[in-house]
């Protein structure tokens, strides 16, 4: 085929914007080519129940207290760096809610944490925080690392 010059650079940018497009989606490989995320803190957002007195109320085998609790985890991606706000409730020994505020300002990086957000209560409300082993959502393989760091504070801030 013999095209002109101007719809061979046409179909070049194409080519390479469609490569751009899949390198920013991300697979299961490159979750271990990122470095290691930053550390970050978490801070119940609301008092453990009076009855709480007594380690985990009543709910010794998980090893958490029942409440509110909030961190933010950190990873890095082909935007740079992103942060992610997670909010979960622990009751009873299980997740019984969680939230997930996407907070990257790159408007690719954005896309895939509120496609995670969407989907990241069907993998975790009902489990355990140990149970916990989130690795892709709704196709968003990097998000998972800010929100397993977040993960890893919450179960500081939450340990009995």
């Amino acid at each position: 085929m013999n095209l002109p010059a101007h719809k061979k650079m046409l179909s070049a940018a194409a080519a390479a914007s469609v490569l751009l497009i899949t390198a920013a989606c991300g697979s299961s490989d490159e979750a271990d080519a990122s470095p290691e995320p930053t550390a970050t803190s978490a801070a119940p957002t609301t008092e453990p129940p009076a009855d709480a007195e007594t380690p985990d109320a009543g709910n010794e085998e998980a090893g958490y207290a029942d409440g509110d609790y909030e961190a933010e985890g950190s990873y890095t991606n082909p935007g740079g760096q992103s942060t992610v706000k997670v909010e979960l409730t622990i009751s009873g020994g299980t997740i019984s809610d969680v939230a997930v505020t996407p907070e990257a300002t790159n408007a690719t990086s954005k896309q895939f944490q509120t496609k995670f957000a969407g989907g990241v209560a069907e993998q975790v409300v009902g489990k355990t925080l140990d149970d916990l082993d989130v690795s892709k959502v709704a196709g968003s393989s990097l998000t998972s690392q800010g929100f397993n760091e977040a993960i890893e504070s919450i179960k500081a801030e939450a340990g009995v």
